[in-house]
This record gives structure tokens, C-alpha cells and sequence, in this order.
């Protein structure tokens, strides 16, 4: 690490000072967030998409939490970078804040050489500086922040290339822009040239942000707000530690049968009958009347916009599922970027909405596939739901935990996928989920049944109350398949019963008369 100026010092002390009287949370590193990032060791683009006015070239990608008050993590990339860089030309920092640090947040931009040297003289944009002791770097307002540096900047760059430096802050991608700026999109993201390989280009100019409703008093959000992780374990807005359960729907792009359970009195009968906390909307790409195999798209979104906006009136948390089932997710990893964006931009100030990638992935390693995926996907979200929880399968139909357990995501406030159906998956499958959790894995059961595999036939109370067990112990987040009354052992209303919402027991199938009567032992 190289020498740091005076005033940092100071700024040290007012970091630590910020950490003490905010609200914070426990930390679970599983990397050396001391060492530094080389662009050599990041993920880089140095192809350029030319415009009218401008090029803007990705230099950095990746995601880079800078959650040490110490400031001894810093991202460094080196002088040929800026080879044709003068003055006018800008720097922008795509970032959101951490949820791994303080609420206060400052990035530093510095050139390198001998002793570091910040970038002065220039003017910010989607940023502020201060004044006095905490005169040193900038406080990031929007995303992406952008320097425009001046001549002086432009020569020691070139000669000694650039750092940088902060807290309080994950950073995504740095870019640079020459010529006019205004050439950057107008809802604040950057235009590359790989669109396929950068997170923020999925976004649609059209999408208006929604205003998140009054929870209801006494409701699970209303109490418990909204939610992080933390080690292994999700945790509430009072740093509590917190468990979802509930309901899954079946696939809402299979018709009317199945999508009819989206409206509002059947969540409100989940909350206030059923004692349940979560609803899982289901959303297949690729099978019969999928979102990517000839559904009708602005229906599909529309049923799971609905969703979320009955669940928020419900005062519930609400799982937005991208129902990857039996493939390689990154078959249908564009159209899953351009659906999540729209949803997360519109929702971005709903604090009850949580997102999962992909349902159940096979034959995708998670080193090889199911990682770079996530990589990628998951900065489609968090460029508007900047702090969301959000749900990453595994291989396997989301079994290989062990995958995530040994190279998990960098990425703050992400958890893991796993799923059991009771008859097929008992002891040694409980083992893993044990193991991975000790070991400090955040794992969401987004899916169980208390049947076979298949769905239908042997419900089995008795490994399905061994595994309830296990998620008490554990506090692990659980969701049952499935919110429906198709003729098959998951599901949770007969088939004789037509009713949408306000089931009597009579009206349940054991299965479905076993998990609201599980549903109603847990602490809500």
C-alpha cells in the first residue's frame, strides 16, 4: 500500500467515529479484503464503442466492497490505460453503497507513482467534496460518479496511471470517457461496447420508480423492514436475526389455473390465516407459455408486477423467482437482465422485494457458469435495488452448495440456493445443508415439497418435519411448492376446490395442512 497523505489520517478517525454511531452489523469475510486489486487480476474491457461525441471505454469490472475503515483496499490500474487521455476527458465510478460498512461513504481517485497523489483541480458530478479536516476525496450522491480531470490530471496519469480509494462503497465498473460525456445514456449508465459483458446496460428509459406504500401496522415488513445478510444468517432492520416461510406459486406463465392465486385476498389469507411472512412469484423462461418460448411478455410482467405490489400491501416480503429449470441459465441471461432491470427499477424503493436468478440450473458448474452468471446478472439489479437481497442457484437443481461454499461471490447481500423434496432428500442432504451453514454459507431453501422430487406422490410427514426442524435450528428461510390446486402431492389445495383465497382446512391437501400448521409454530 502506498504512503497516504495527512489529512486521511484524519479522515480515519472520522470513519471510525461515523462506525461508532451508526448502526452496524456483524461481518463475515471470506477473502483478504486487505490486498489490492491489480487490473490484472480484475476483469477488464478495453474495447470502446465509438459515438457521435464520445468513447467510453471500460477499464474495471468487478465488485469491490470498500468496507475497511482503514482504507487499505484501493483498485489499481495502470498508466497505459490512459495513454490517450487529456484534459475534459472523464472518470466515471459506477458504486453502490455497502452493506458491510457505516452509512458514511467517500471514494478517493488518485494518481500513482511514488507517493499517491489525489486528483485535484477538476470538477465531480454526482458527487460532492467537503470541507476542512474531511477535505480529502469525495462523497458519491448518485451513480456513476464522474471526475473530469484537467490537463495536470490528464499528464500524471499517463505517467503514473490511477487509484482508487474509499469506504463505505461497493464499486462495479470504472470507466473512461473521452471527449463529451453527455454521451453517457440519460438514465445515468454508461455506454460500452461488450453489452453482453457489463451490468448496467440491460435498463429500460421508460420505467417509472413507484413510491413503496405505508406498511400496515403489526405486518411482517411493518416490523421487520428491510432485511441484509450477514454471515449465514439474514437479519432484519433491527440487526435481528430473521427467517422467511411461506408459499411459492407454480409457474404464472401456464395460465389463468396457476396465475389466479396472484391477487391480493389470497395474500392477505397467507398472512393473516397461514402466519406466513413471504411469497415466491414463479416466472419459467423457457418451458410452455414461457417468458423466452412465446408467453406473452407484458402480461407475464404485469402478473408479477401485481405480485409485488399485493405482497407490499399485505405487508409481505415477496421473491421474484427467474424460474430457470433442467438448463445452463446463461441460455436465457439477456432476457433475464433486461426483465430484472425493469422490475428492479421500478420496485427499487420497495424494501420488501427480494430477487432470485435462477431456480434450478444443470449441467453449469458454479466456477465455470453458475458464478460468471451471477457476475453479471446480479449488477443489473443492484444499479437500482442497490442493497437487495438476492438469491443465486446452484447446480444440480440448486443441491451443489458446496460449489458457492468454495468460491463464493464477492458481491454483499447474496445467499444460496438450495432445495429439497422430503421423500427423496433426508439425511445425507440435511448433512450438506449443516456443513455449508456452519461453515458460514447464507443458504435459502426457495423451494421445498414434502413429497417426491417429481412432485407427486409419497408426502412424507415425517422427513418433511425433520427438515422443519432443521431450518428452525438454523433459521434457514424456507418456501413450499406450490400455491395451487393442480391434481399433484406438492400442492397445497385440493383440486376440488375452486377458491382463490380464504381456504378452510377442509380445503387443503395434507400436504398443504401440513405446512400452515408448520407455518404456524414460526415466529413471524
Amino acid at each position: 500500500m502506498k504512503s497516504k497523505k495527512t489529512n486521511f489520517c484524519l479522515l480515519f478517525i472520522f470513519c471510525i467515529i461515523s462506525a461508532i454511531f451508526s448502526c452496524t452489523s456483524e461481518s463475515s469475510s471470506k477473502t483478504d479484503e486487505s490486498q489490492n486489486f491489480q487490473n490484472s487480476e480484475t476483469k477488464t474491457d478495453d474495447n470502446s464503442q465509438v459515438t457521435d461525441n464520445s468513447t467510453s471505454t471500460v477499464i474495471w469490472s468487478g465488485a469491490q466492497d470498500f468496507n475497511d475503515s482503514g482504507w487499505a483496499i484501493n483498485i489499481q490500474i495502470s498508466a497505459d490505460k490512459f495513454a490517450s487521455f487529456t484534459e475534459g476527458n472523464c472518470i466515471q465510478i459506477e458504486w453502490y453503497a455497502s452493506s458491510t460498512a457505516t452509512s458514511y461513504k467517500k471514494l478517493q481517485l488518485d494518481s500513482m507513482g511514488s507517493s499517491w497523489t489525489e486528483l485535484t483541480g477538476g470538477s465531480y458530478s454526482g458527487g460532492h467534496t467537503e470541507s476542512g479536516e474531511n477535505s480529502a476525496g469525495v462523497v458519491p450522491d448518485s451513480s456513476p460518479l464522474t471526475y473530469t480531470v484537467t490537463s495536470s490530471n490528464a499528464a500524471s496519469l499517463k505517467e503514473n496511471g490511477f487509484a482508487l480509494m474509499g469506504y463505505g462503497v461497493v464499486v462495479t465498473k470504472i470507466v473512461l470517457v473521452s471527449g463529451d460525456s453527455s454521451s453517457s445514456s440519460t438514465d445515468g449508465t454508461t455506454q460500452t461496447a461488450d453489452s453482453s459483458n457489463t451490468g448496467s446496460d440491460s435498463t429500460t428509459s421508460d420505467v417509472t420508480t413507484k413510491v413503496e406504500p405505508t406498511s400496515v401496522t403489526g405486518t411482517p415488513y411493518a416490523n421487520h423492514g428491510k432485511l441484509h445478510v450477514t454471515g449465514a444468517y439474514l437479519y432484519d432492520v433491527h440487526n435481528q436475526k430473521y427467517q422467511l416461510y411461506g408459499m411459492s406459486t407454480h409457474g404464472l406463465n401456464f395460465g389463468d389455473d396457476f396465475s389466479r392465486y396472484v391477487n391480493e385476498d389470497a395474500f392477505k389469507t397467507l398472512v393473516d390465516d397461514w402466519n406466513t411472512n413471504c411469497i415466491r412469484l414463479v416466472l419459467y423462461p423457457k418451458d410452455y407459455n414461457g417468458y423466452c418460448n412465446g408467453g406473452d411478455q407484458a402480461n407475464l410482467r404485469q402478473i408479477v408486477k401485481n405480485g409485488i405490489e399485493y405482497a407490499a400491501n399485505a405487508g409481505m416480503y415477496v421473491l421474484v423467482d427467474w424460474h430457470v429449470h433442467q438448463y445452463n441459465p446463461n441460455d436465457t441471461k439477456d432476457e433475464a437482465k433486461t426483465f430484472l432491470a425493469e422490475i428492479a427499477e421500478e420496485y427499487a424503493n420497495y424494501g420488501n422485494v427480494l430477487y432470485e436468478i435462477c431456480n434450478e440450473p444443470t449441467g453449469s458448474e458454479w466456477d465455470s457458469v453458475l458464478k460468471p452468471y451471477a457476475e453479471e446478472v446480479i449488477p443489473v439489479i443492484r444499479q437500482y435495488a442497490s442493497d437487495a437481497v438476492i438469491i443465486v442457484g446452484t447446480n444440480t437443481w440448486s443441491q451443489d452448495i458446496e460449489g458457492p461454499l468454495a468460491n463464493p461471490l464477492s458481491f454483499s447481500n447474496v445467499m444460496y440456493t438450495f432445495h429439497f423434496y422430503a421423500n427423496s432428500h433426508t439425511d445425507s442432504y440435511r448433512t450438506r445443508v449443516e456443513n455449508a451453514v456452519n461453515a458460514g454459507l447464507p443458504v435459502f431453501i426457495t423451494e421445498f415439497g414434502t413429497c417426491d422430487a417429481s412432485g407427486n406422490g409419497g408426502f412424507n410427514e415425517s422427513e418433511s418435519q425433520k427438515w422443519f426442524d432443521l431450518c428452525k435450528k438454523y433459521s434457514i428461510s424456507h418456501l413450499n411448492w406450490s400455491l395451487s390446486n393442480k391434481g399433484e402431492t406438492a400442492s397445497a389445495i385440493l383440486s376440488s376446490c375452486s377458491k382463490t383465497s380464504g381456504w378452510s382446512d377442509d380445503e387443503l391437501t395434507e400436504s398443504g395442512k401440513l405446512v400452515k400448521n408448520h407455518f404456524a409454530t414460526l415466529e413471524r
